[in-house]
């Protein structure tokens, strides 16, 4: 466990600069989703007509 105390105390940004990139783009992708899911849920509100009555 020494080495992994004295790498943490040597380099802690060489671990945490790649975590919060990765987190970084995560969070982005993920925001990006939920945007574009509520849009589309809006399109379908918009368009739907409970009234309408369906032939087959």
């Amino acid at each position: 466990m020494e080495w992994l105390s004295n790498f943490f105390t040597h380099e802690p940004l060489s671990i945490a600069i790649p975590v919060i990139v990765i987190v970084s783009i995560f969070i982005y992708a993920a925001r990006r989703a939920h945007c574009k899911h509520v849009e589309r849920i809006k399109k379908i509100d918009e368009t739907y007509n409970p009234k309408a009555t369906f032939r087959r």
